[in-house]
């Protein structure tokens, strides 16, 4: 008898049912997008829910390249159940990723997240969002400043080519255009500072919105920006069907408070530090979170009760992304008692962006018992999901070369997490089911110690090893 022909019962009774789990999910899902690639004629190729099988799982094992995926596929008897018994070879499983390269970053991602929030039984009601910094295909030691890059290029008609081409990935970064350093082989990757004590590294942004389950919904990756790879996601969300945001300080931006504005989602996010220290200043002096604005009078009062009043105006460029501010001034600071908290300049001035009044309103709900006792859930939610892409799934860096390829391989792992969520919760769900057929029942005879201990220390936790007899 073949391996994979294992009938369903006896891989009940070996304790390998998420291999079961995860068949049925993936069986469930659309594949008519993949399917249309495939030319009626020739030779019938692999089935594409049995292929993207053999991926996730392999994923959700912490095995990422090719050759080892199909290792799995011969000496995994789980992967094996999941894939159908097929042992496709590892060219055949980089041309399939490579041929549905779309599909499996958003149809299948949606359909599968749709299906494990189901299971989970969850909603998109209350979303927490955050980032993380991904090292990139690329080591530091490639990193050529661009004077020495143009020297060694000189004025041939390849390099001149190859600089061009260069210059056009760069020019995709946005904030950074025009890095000293460049990557030649990973242009599209910014410089980026990792979370690790690594120091600066070639790398990539990656954001994710998360449910109170843990399920991910959206995620993005960006070249440079934390804030510019949740703006997609924050777009895509429904305000009626969320609720409430929560974000950490970082995302503290008029960009974020005006997109929560016009969905009518409630936002929980800190303010940022704002103190002399995190300005480069000397420590202790008054942030703008201590002047309080008195909108009838269009001033400032200042913590020694002066007024400040406006000063200069400037339109601001929205081509740039410069907002249009009120700069406030006073002639209070001379012979103020509190200027050396205050200020090291002659005076004191203020700087009203528009939209400072968001901030000021999410400041007072953010000074709420109830608002912040909501905002603590924050990293239960989105923190675990980082930790589990870099411990169990092996996501420490990318493996694909090039923005579009790291989103591909980023929405993967997701996907494998999130099979991963449902595989937590089926569990989760046996576990409770098994307690409650063996304690509930009162009215036939309680079985003996050994027997009753067997049934329950089977493949549990060891503070589940207990005798739970009737009362």
């Amino acid at each position: 008898m073949k391996l994979w022909s294992v009938p369903y019962s006896c891989l009940r009774e070996m304790g390998l049912r998420d291999a079961l789990v995860l068949r049925e999910i993936l069986s469930e899902q659309d594949w008519s997008a993949f399917e249309a690639q495939y030319s009626p004629v020739g030779r019938r190729g692999y089935a594409p829910w049995l292929m993207a099988g053999v991926v996730l799982f392999g994923l959700m094992r912490g095995i990422s390249s090719l050759r080892g995926l199909e290792r799995l596929t011969r000496s995994d008897l789980e992967c094996m159940w999941v894939c159908g018994g097929i042992t496709p070879d590892h060219s055949i499983l980089g041309r399939f990723i490579t041929r549905h390269e779309e599909a499996l970053s958003d149809a299948l991602f949606a359909s599968v997240t749709e299906a494990v929030l189901k299971r989970t039984n969850s909603g998109r009601a209350r979303v927490a969002g955050d980032g993380t910094v991904l090292e990139a295909m690329s080591s530091r030691f490639a990193l050529v400043k661009r004077e020495a890059l143009e020297a060694q290029w000189g004025e041939s008609a390849e390099g001149s080519a190859a600089y061009e081409e260069l210059e056009r990935a760069r020019a995709a970064l946005g904030d950074r255009p025009n890095a000293k350093a460049v990557v030649v082989g990973e242009p599209e990757a910014g410089l980026l500072k990792l979370k690790n004590g690594r120091g600066s590294r070639p790398a990539y942004q990656a954001a994710v919105l998360v449910n109170e389950a843990r399920v991910v919904l959206d995620a993005q990756v960006h070249s440079t920006s934390e804030q510019a790879a949740l703006a997609e996601p924050l777009e895509r969300l429904d305000g009626t069907q969320t609720r409430e945001l929560l974000l950490d300080a970082g995302f503290n931006s008029y960009a974020v408070l005006e997109c929560a504005l016009e969905k009518d989602i409630s936002l929980l996010c800190p303010e940022q530090a704002e103190d002399g220290q995190s300005q480069g200043k000397q420590p202790g002096l008054f942030a703008l979170r201590d002047f309080r604005y008195v909108e009838d009078g269009d001033h400032y009062l200042c913590p020694a009760g002066a007024q400040l009043h406006p000063a200069r105006r400037c339109a601001g460029n929205p081509q740039k992304g410069l907002r249009a501010y009120v700069q406030y001034a006073t002639s209070a600071c001379g012979t103020c008692a509190c200027r050396a908290q205050c200020t090291q300049a002659e005076a004191r001035t203020i700087q009203r962006s528009v939209g400072q009044e968001l901030k000021e309103a999410l400041r007072q709900v953010m000074a709420q018992p109830r608002a912040r006792q909501v905002f603590a859930q924050r990293k239960a939610m989105v923190e675990p999901v980082f930790s589990m892409l870099r411990e169990r799934q092996g996501l420490n860096r990318f493996r694909r070369r090039g923005l579009r390829r790291v989103r591909l391989e980023f929405r993967l792992h997701l996907t494998a997490y999130n099979l991963g969520r449902a595989l937590a919760y089926a569990r989760r769900r046996r576990f409770w089911a098994l307690v409650l057929r063996l304690a509930c029942p009162l009215s036939r005879p309680c079985p003996p110690t050994r027997q009753w201990r067997g049934r329950l220390t089977g493949r549990r936790p060891a503070a589940l090893r207990v005798r739970l007899t009737p009362a």
